[in-house]
Order: structure tokens, then C-alpha cells, then sequence
């Protein structure tokens, strides 16, 4: 297990010495616990990193806008969640920097939109197809699509859902209900 905290640390510092910006911030939850964050961002590859420390709520985002895919490493659950990013919606590359420098400089600012997921429990066959950045993340891990939510019609069971709370976004991956009969809801993790 040390030896993977290890790796994690070794990462995260390598990470941050290659990007060409990087921000860390604290910032109380709101269940009273501390999470720190740190947001890595690339502009010559079009990639930003999130790592989030929060006990068992631990994750890592990768932003890869060159291929419009979020990839979400969940720590305590030990697998990845992969998903096209919606640009009419996302936040742009330069407006992730502005938020976390507002965050940093405790200015008040709208709370991170949300944004839920529908999730396909059936793993990824070929996690390739996403691209180096997020193969590279999910190695070693099963990897799970997920689509995302427009309006609330496809959620039956809310208490199914794993959240992921960022800076920039509130996420909740949940188990996709109702949909398909073959595909079952996400367990808790």
C-alpha cells in the first residue's frame, strides 16, 4: 500500500514539474472535511489534471480537450470512468486556471456546476481508443463509459451515485437505470 502512495506522490510531483502551470488550494468540504486539490494544466498538449485529496474520496481528472474526453480515476473504488466532454458546457482550458486562481484568492464565486453521468457497467474492451493521457491513467484498472445527463428522466434510484467533487464541477457517476435491461446500476464503491 506505501508503495503506492509512493507512486501516486512520484506522479503528482513529475506531473507538476512538466506542466506549464500548476495551482494547489485547500478548501473545506461541505461535510466540515479538508480536501486539497491541485489542477495541472498543459496548454501545448490541451491537457489539465485535477488531483483531489479527500480521504476516501480521492481522485484524479484528466481533462484531455485535444480529444474531448474526462477521465475520473476514483481511488477508493479502484476503477475509471471515461466520458466526451461537452463543450457547449464545459468549462474552456484558460477558464480552469481562472477558477482555481479565484479559489486560491478566496473571491466569491458561484458554486461548480454539476454535471451527472450515466454509467455502463459492461468495461471497456479496448481502453485505447481514449487516447495515451487516459490509457496511461486507468492502466491497471477496469474502465467503465459514461454518457452524460441531460434533465433528470433517466435517474430512478439517486442513491446510487458515486459523487466526485472538483473545483470547477460537482460530478455524480451513477448507475444507469432504466435504460437498458442488460446494463445493471452502479455499486457502491
Amino acid at each position: 500500500m506505501s508503495l503506492l502512495a509512493l507512486a501516486v506522490f512520484v506522479a503528482a510531483f513529475l506531473a507538476q514539474v512538466l506542466a506549464e502551470e500548476a495551482v494547489s488550494v485547500s478548501k473545506t468540504r461541505k461535510d466540515g472535511g479538508l480536501s486539497r486539490y491541485m489542477l495541472l494544466i498543459n496548454k501545448e498538449e490541451q491537457l489539465a489534471t485535477e488531483h483531489v485529496w479527500a480521504g476516501r474520496d480521492s481522485a484524479t481528472v484528466l481533462f484531455d480537450y485535444k480529444s474531448g474526453i474526462i477521465a475520473y480515476r476514483v481511488f477508493d473504488g479502484q476503477a475509471c470512468y471515461a466520458a466526451k466532454m461537452n463543450r457547449n458546457t464545459f468549462p474552456a482550458l484558460d477558464k480552469l486556471r481562472e477558477t482555481l486562481d479565484n479559489e486560491k484568492n478566496h473571491k466569491q464565486s458561484p458554486p461548480p456546476p454539476g454535471k451527472k453521468y450515466n454509467v455502463n457497467l459492461v468495461p471497456m474492451k479496448d481502453q485505447g481508443k481514449l487516447g495515451a493521457p487516459v490509457q496511461a491513467l486507468c492502466q491497471g484498472l477496469p474502465a467503465y463509459w459514461a454518457q452524460e445527463q441531460i434533465g433528470e428522466m433517466f435517474f430512478i434510484d439517486a442513491g446510487a451515485c458515486l459523487r466526485v467533487d472538483l473545483l470547477i464541477l460537482d460530478v455524480s457517476l451513477c448507475g444507469h437505470v432504466g435504460m437498458s435491461p442488460d446494463i445493471a446500476p452502479l455499486p457502491l464503491i
